[in-house]
């Protein structure tokens, strides 16, 4: 490690390494955006509004983290679970007769009481107690149902389906669509760039979009420095069935916090303290909070930073610091925001695509961790054949149900998760074998 956490580099090596850490944030948050943007049907306006305000508040939220929280230089990003949801819950919003906005006034809230959730329990250290409950079959079969999900829209968006208002596959799209994912997989390959590679696909496509004439004008700016909103959507709403979502989401992204805080401590060569741990259920909860307050997708620490640092041996958390201030600059220019709200809705797709198989890929690693013994096979084929089904049953065929009861039996990743939950920990609960010793012998507890 060529500089640690305390370190300070040179200046001219803090400011480069605070523009790689820039770079890696907008390259892994920018398309996100405008996926959400292009399955609300937000207008261009609208779209270059919440790129600003994703923008802005990464950069808060990240600050916050690196100054108070964890300590460490790891980026706060939009989380593929609360965008996946996003995106599932347009489409059961849809079928319901719900209009886009009401969908996302109720994110708004189901996001701000899962950031005061993360708070509650990082302040009663209660963090790493929670986690048993996300058994590896409980969290593989929340990460493959989220894949499965989200399938569909990746590839319509992939073919071109609704790009420029087609309502048909369009082959060329499709085909640049394929060589975006095979340049993003390549530069992967290489371990210089690897960190980069979604950003060069990104760029790629986009070039050759223009190159073919199929990118829209950048619009101009209005205005040069516009400051963030509150409640994009607009009033928060109640809806029971977001906000079910929204807490049990919150219960999976407590293990992804964990995961990722070990991981960076051991790019940064350290063991992160209980302390940390807590402090960064905090503060994961104050970025939930700014995302649900401001509207856009909630936010996580992202272990990408972590192969960052790797890469760069560079751990240092003053450039990181800068960079993060600068993102919160950006934030601020809409001309930035209406530069990057232009790239094509088809690109995003197909420079993510390999981050999309990742949710299939975490799902699966849990999978393999468990031994597949009849219980086993048991509690996961049944959580995933009932949550799968339930994806290919009609949304119109639960309307006449109460409005809580059609929205749980409507959303296969929601009720395939509480199926697993159900199996895994009351009716095949394993016996837990707790040996105390006592007068020489060992006193077997079967049960807690």
């Amino acid at each position: 490690m060529k500089y640690g956490l305390y370190d300070r580099p040179p200046v001219g090596t803090s400011i480069l390494s605070a523009l790689q850490w820039m770079i890696v944030a907008v390259s892994s948050s920018v398309a996100v955006p405008l996926m959400i943007g292009d399955v609300y049907g937000l207008q261009a306006d609208e779209m270059s509004h919440l790129m600003q305000q994703t923008m802005f508040f990464i950069g808060l939220a990240s600050l916050l983290q690196v100054w108070i929280g964890h300590r460490y230089p790891m980026l706060e990003g939009p989380a593929g679970l609360w965008w996946g949801i996003f995106i599932i819950l347009a489409q059961l919003g849809a079928s319901a007769g719900l209009q886009p906005r009401e969908i996302g006034q109720s994110f708004q809230l189901g996001m701000a009481l899962a950031g005061l959730l993360f708070i509650g329990f990082g302040m009663l250290g209660w963090i790493g107690k929670l986690q048993r409950w996300f058994t590896p079959l409980v969290s593989g079969t929340y990460m493959i149902l989220l894949a499965i999900s989200l399938c569909s829209n990746i590839l319509t968006g992939m073919l071109g389906i609704g790009f420029q208002h087609s309502k048909e596959v369009q082959p060329g799209v499709a085909l640049v669509s394929v060589g975006i994912v095979a340049l993003v997989v390549w530069i992967m390959r290489t371990k210089r760039f690897s960190s980069f590679a979604v950003l060069f696909g990104m760029v790629g496509g986009w070039v050759l979009y223009a190159v073919l004439g199929w990118t829209e004008p950048v619009r101009p700016a209005d205005q040069l420095i516009s400051w963030p909103s509150f409640f994009f959507w607009g009033t928060p709403r109640w809806d029971w069935g977001v906000v079910l979502t929204s807490m049990l989401t919150g219960f999976v992204l407590l293990t992804n916090l964990v995961t990722s805080m070990v991981v960076m401590g051991k790019a940064t060569n350290t063991v992160p303290t209980d302390s940390q741990y807590n402090r960064g259920g905090v503060f994961t909860g104050v970025s939930h909070l700014l995302s649900g307050v401001s509207g856009v997708v909630g936010m996580i620490p992202l272990s990408l930073a972590a192969a960052v640092i790797q890469t760069t041996r560079m751990a240092s958390r003053l450039p990181f610091m800068l960079a993060m201030v600068g993102m919160m600059l950006i934030g601020l220019l809409p001309t930035v925001a209406h530069f990057l709200a232009a790239l094509p809705t088809p690109v995003a797709y197909a420079a993510m695509f390999i981050s999309y198989t990742q949710l299939l890929g975490f799902g699966l690693k849990d999978y393999v961790t468990v031994k597949m013994d009849d219980r086993a096979i048991t509690v996961g084929g049944s959580s995933l054949l009932i949550g799968i089904g339930v994806m290919f049953v009609p949304a119109a065929a639960w309307q006449k149900l109460p409005a809580l009861v059609s929205f749980l039996f409507g959303n296969g990743l929601l009720l395939g998760v509480i199926v697993c939950l159900l199996l895994e920990h009351v009716v095949f609960r394993k016996p837990t074998d707790s040996q105390t010793q006592k007068d020489g012998h060992a006193d077997i507890i079967p049960f807690e």
